[in-house]
């Protein structure tokens, strides 16, 4: 009974420390926002300096789960708990390199390239994005599978700003599409945030019931 409940007391602290992390990836998402919007060199470095903490993090958190698996071999609910543990800290650490790669392009858009209505757009899809990411994490805890659709509604609208903004957008002269690449990919990193909020959903799903549901991200791509 006892060896039971200190892997409770284990399973607590990794599910502790993952929802740290989902509270840092909101910050980061948010200071990313802001970051583009500004086009703020310096906060785009400290971004791209902190994307360590989040490897860190991952890391931690997959030795923790692999540990407690080894040493405890939890089965049913705690045994899917663990796993979608490890599996969400990986969805979380890619977000938070896809805010690294929003930052790193940032430092190579001139100031004067964006347009009110580029910032507007991409503003959009970066709040909707972080949005979704508070969203899962609110179904995660509360271990509500009826909010996973609500999350596929969120990214639905999401997809579509991205969508609109593919085709609306002026790729501007030619010896600027270097840079007319770097702010489209912004928008598809941000649209990719979402997406893999959503995968979150699923991972809660499978807790929850057990169930497995096709993801919109797959294993080779962030």
């Amino acid at each position: 009974m006892e060896v039971r409940k200190t892997f409770h007391e284990q399973l607590d602290d990794l599910y502790a420390g993952l929802l740290h992390m989902g509270s840092d990836l909101m910050e980061t998402i948010e200071k990313t926002r802001l970051c583009f919007l500004d086009l703020d060199k310096e906060a785009a470095d400290q971004i791209i300096c902190g994307d360590d903490v989040f490897d860190d993090y991952r890391n931690n958190l997959e030795e923790g789960g692999l540990e407690l698996i080894a040493r405890q071999a939890p089965v049913a609910v705690d045994l899917r708990l663990v796993i979608v543990i490890m599996r969400i800290a990986s969805h979380f650490e890619r977000m938070a390199d896809l805010c690294e790669d929003i930052a790193t392009a940032v430092k190579n858009i001139p100031a004067d390239f964006l347009t009110a209505w580029i910032k507007d757009t991409i503003d959009e899809m970066a709040r909707r994005a972080n949005r979704l990411v508070e969203r899962s994490i609110e179904c995660l805890k509360e271990r509500n599978v009826e909010m996973v659709r609500e999350l596929e509604s969120m990214d639905d609208a999401v997809d579509k700003l991205n969508r609109r903004f593919w085709k609306e957008f002026d790729r501007g002269r030619e010896e600027d599409i270097e840079v007319a690449i770097r702010v489209v990919m912004i928008s598809r990193f941000f649209e990719r945030i979402a997406d893999h909020a959503v995968d979150i959903g699923e991972h809660v799903r499978f807790v929850v019931e057990g169930t497995i549901a096709p993801l919109a991200i797959n294993d080779e791509c962030q």
